[in-house]
């Protein structure tokens, strides 16, 4: 009986010891909302939309794990989808983790990890864009996602990149990191391939960045930068971040965009939230060998409130308005859009 009692105490210290050692976490967020947007074509209609991708926050559903190795190591990964609440599907529906898929180590020599992943210049961005990627589909392509990639370029433009190795290291305030994503073209370690280096530092409630990254699209240079900072303080939050891209077209004339924007948030209380920005970007995009390069451009004000349910679901209310011209972002004749979107989100 002693021996069978020490044998149950034994096995369920270990238990306990390797539960503490490792764990997985489900985790996502759920966000529906209504959306009413002028001037959506040519003609001029206006369109009322059901953001099922999330408007507020995108959908998601993801999984990520630790373990400790010991000696101040561990390893992690992290599996995550989008999906769409109208219809219960993949974003992507060939793809079951389309927003990551990787798995990495961490130890005193800092932190690696390989696999699709969120691009350095999308982490970079997010710590100076002013709604920290909230309403993504409202804001972009002016932060975070590269004009020039294609949507189809390693697997998502340069949001995020597929075949990625990413390392960091971090000294005091100062986080410096290298990304390398594979193109996987034979004879060609080049082509397609991603190469980026980036730097951030904080201090008290200071934080600024930037960013060099160049490719080579389908035998075409690109090459893009960034720079920021934000100031945060007693729910105070200012922020700013320009972006500069060139991209060679096929007639041996640069295409070129920049991209400014800047942005306030404040608290105003424990559940509510308001936060404004204004992004410009300017485009000088190839459209034909005859047609050479022409210009757009594209001025976005948008001004936004949250209120806290709770500290996992809040309701949301946003208004945008943009000024635009050109073949990028021009509809017909129409130069103005006007959005209001409302709805809820939900994190678990």
């Amino acid at each position: 009986m002693k021996k069978s009692l020490l044998a149950f105490a034994i096995l369920s210290a270990f238990a306990a010891t390797a539960s503490a050692q490792s764990s997985v976490t489900i985790y996502g967020s759920i966000d529906a909302g209504v959306r009413n947007q002028t001037n959506v074509d040519a003609a001029g209609n206006s369109k009322l939309s059901m953001g099922s991708n999330g408007t507020y926050n995108s959908n998601r559903l993801g999984f990520k794990g630790i373990e400790d190795l010991g000696s101040g190591m561990n390893a992690h990964f992290v599996l995550e989808s989008g999906f769409n609440t109208a219809t219960g599907s993949y974003d992507t529906p060939t793809t079951a983790f389309n927003r990551s898929a990787f798995v990495g180590v961490t130890g005193d020599f800092g932190n690696l990890d390989l696999g699709r992943q969120y691009s350095l210049a999308f982490k970079i961005i997010g710590t100076y864009e002013p709604f920290n990627y909230k309403f993504p589909a409202i804001t972009s392509p002016v932060a975070g996602v590269a004009l020039f990639y294609p949507a189809t370029f390693s697997g998502g433009g340069a949001t995020r990149f597929n075949n990625d190795a990413q390392y960091t290291a971090v000294f005091g305030g100062l986080r410096t990191s290298i990304e390398y994503a594979l193109g996987e073209v034979a004879g060609d370690t080049n082509r397609n391939a991603v190469k980026a280096i980036s730097v951030g530092y904080t201090t008290g409630p200071f934080n600024v960045g930037g960013l060099y990254m160049n490719t080579d699209i389908a035998g075409l240079k690109n090459k893009y930068w960034t720079l920021g900072g934000a100031y945060s303080l007693n729910g105070f939050r200012v922020s700013a971040g320009y972006v500069k891209e060139k991209q060679e077209t096929v007639v041996n004339i640069d295409a070129e965009q920049k991209s400014y924007w800047g942005g306030v948030s404040y608290v105003v209380t424990p559940q509510i939230e308001l936060t404004g920005a204004y992004y410009v970007t300017d485009a000088h995009t190839f459209v034909s060998p005859a047609a050479g390069v022409v210009d757009s451009k594209r001025k976005n004000l948008v001004i936004a409130g949250t209120y806290a349910l709770s500290k996992r679901t809040n309701l949301y209310l946003e208004a945008d308005n943009k000024k635009i011209t050109g073949p990028l972002f021009q509809l017909g004749t129409k130069t103005s859009q006007t959005g209001i979107s409302t709805g809820i989100t939900h994190l678990f």
